[in-house]
């Protein structure tokens, strides 16, 4: 059994096995059984079980039907993003909510996070036939709407980082892994004020984005719609991105007030 490194040693046990309980699921989105968990951290199995219950008790972590543990949703209501002395996400619902009805389609609320951008907020279409994403996803910047957002718009010093962080991985056959073209296609999408893709991180998902900024014009925030390339075309796309643009602004409005 592995021995706890010297910076763990210096927490009390359960403080300890805790943290490194978290750490450790934060990077398994899939979950982890109770064995695993044991062998990887070198706690024992009734310390890991006493810990994951309390954890689940109080709504930090929760077991699936496979019996592995995974984050649970509380963590993210902790972390919720707050821009001055208001809350990101209280202030962006009411409008997420609004341009979803209008549009009829999955409408979500992402902030940056280095070179990702992490999913805060998300109110699916009614359609019966629908995508659903968790909160939480982190996803690459240069392969979709809202991640394209955070590398064409907003401070040029933190939009150049971000684009240093991209590995230009290929999704599908659409997806643009040269910097050249990306660089082309963000500077047609700052004269838009709003981002696309088609199809270029999941197969037959179009989205358009745009950038919500805070009182001092900081990008903090980037809205999506996305849905099923048969209900949102090519042909849709300009439109559809003219709504999202104008509920972003709204956004931004509120954050300004």
């Amino acid at each position: 059994m592995p021995s706890p490194s010297p910076a763990r040693r210096a927490l009390a046990p359960g403080t300890d096995c805790c943290l490194a309980i978290l750490e450790l699921l934060r990077g398994e989105p899939d979950g982890l059984p109770l064995a695993e968990i044991h062998r990887r951290l070198g706690v024992s199995k009734n310390m890991a079980f006493r810990v994951l219950a309390d954890l689940a008790a109080r709504g930090y972590a929760w077991r699936t039907a496979s019996k592995s543990y995974v984050l649970g949703r509380k963590l993210l209501a902790l972390a919720a993003p707050r821009v001055g002395a208001r809350n990101l996400v209280d202030e962006a619902a009411p409008e997420v909510a609004a341009l979803r009805d209008a549009c009829g389609e999955g409408v979500g609320l992402l902030v940056p996070a280095g070179g990702e951008a992490v999913l805060v907020y998300f109110q699916p279409s009614r359609h019966p036939i629908r995508t659903i994403y968790d909160l939480g996803v982190r996803i690459p910047l240069h392969s979709n709407a809202p991640g394209k957002v955070f590398l064409a718009f907003g401070d040029e010093a933190e939009r150049r980082q971000r684009l240093r962080l991209q590995r230009f991985r290929r999704f599908t056959p659409r997806t643009i892994i040269h910097p050249g073209v990306l660089e082309a296609h963000l500077a047609r999408a700052r004269k838009a004020g709003y981002t696309v893709d088609f199809a270029e991180e999941l197969e037959g998902i179009h989205c358009a984005a745009a950038p919500v900024f805070d009182a001092e014009g900081r990008l903090v925030a980037a809205v999506v719609v996305t849905g099923p390339s048969d209900r949102i075309p090519a042909s849709r796309l300009e439109a559809l991105g003219r709504e999202v643009r104008m509920a972003a602004g709204r956004i931004t409005d509120r954050l300004r007030r």
